[in-house]
C-alpha cells in the first residue's frame, strides 16, 4: 500500500502532489494526536495545530515564522480538508489546461502567503479584532485554493462548467460567488479565514492579469 501511494505521488501532477501533501498533513496531525492519547497525553493534535497554524499576533509569529507556509497545508476537521481539496482539484484541473504545473504551485504558495499576510495585517490594524488578536490562529488551504480558482477564472473567464442542478455556468461567475460570500461573511464568524480567502483571491486575480 505504501509503495503504491509513493508511486502515485511520484507519477502524479503538481496538483495531485499538492492534494497528497494536504491529506498527509491532516493524517499526520490526527495520528500523532491518537498516539499521544493512547499514552495518556491529552491534546496532542491541538498542540501540533498550535505550532503549525498561523498566529495573527506579531510576537507569536516571530517565534514560529514557518507557520506562514505550514498553515496553508494544515487542516483540523475532515470536512475542511475535503471541501478544500475538492475545490482545489476542480480549479486546478482548469488551471492546468491553460497554464503549467510550475505556475500552479507558485499560485498556490503565493496565494497562501498573500492570504496569511492580509489576515495578519487586518487583525493588527482594525480595532474590531483587538480583543481576539492574542488567540487568533489561521489554518487551511482555502486562501491558496481561492488563488488557484480566481487565477483560472481571470485567465479564462468564459470557460463553461456544467454544474449539477444549475447547468452550464461560466467560471467567472463561480469565482465571483465565492469571493462575494467571503466578503459578506467577514462579520458572521471566522473573520480571519474569510479575510485570508480574499487575500488569496486578490493574488490569483493579479497573477492572471500580469500574464
Amino acid at each position: 500500500f505504501i509503495e503504491d501511494i509513493k508511486r502515485q505521488y511520484r507519477s502524479g501532477s503538481a496538483l495531485i502532489k499538492l492534494i497528497f501533501i494536504n491529506v498527509a498533513m491532516f493524517l499526520l496531525v490526527h495520528l500523532v494526536g491518537l498516539l499521544l492519547w493512547l499514552f495518556g497525553i491529552a491534546g496532542g493534535s491541538e498542540l501540533m495545530v498550535y505550532w503549525l497554524a498561523l498566529p495573527a499576533e506579531i510576537g507569536r509569529l516571530i517565534t514560529k515564522p514557518w507557520s506562514l507556509v505550514s498553515y496553508m497545508f494544515l487542516h483540523e476537521s475532515l470536512m475542511h480538508v475535503l471541501m478544500n481539496m475538492l475545490v482545489l482539484y476542480f480549479g486546478g484541473q482548469i488551471f492546468m489546461q491553460f497554464l503549467n504545473q510550475k505556475k500552479l504551485v507558485g499560485v498556490y504558495v503565493l496565494g497562501g502567503l498573500s492570504g496569511g499576510l492580509l489576515y495578519i495585517v487586518s487583525f493588527n490594524i482594525f480595532p474590531v479584532f483587538e480583543n481576539v488578536l492574542q488567540g487568533s490562529l489561521a489554518l487551511g488551504a482555502s486562501a491558496s485554493v481561492m488563488a488557484v480558482l480566481v487565477a483560472a477564472a481571470t485567465h479564462v473567464p468564459n470557460f463553461v462548467v456544467r454544474l449539477v442542478f444549475l447547468g452550464n455556468v461560466k467560471l467567472k461567475y463561480i469565482a465571483l460567488v465565492y469571493v462575494v460570500l467571503d466578503v459578506i461573511s467577514i462579520r458572521q464568524g471566522n473573520s480571519g479565514g474569510h479575510i485570508a480567502h480574499i487575500g488569496g483571491a486578490l493574488l490569483g486575480f493579479l497573477f492572471a492579469k500580469q500574464l
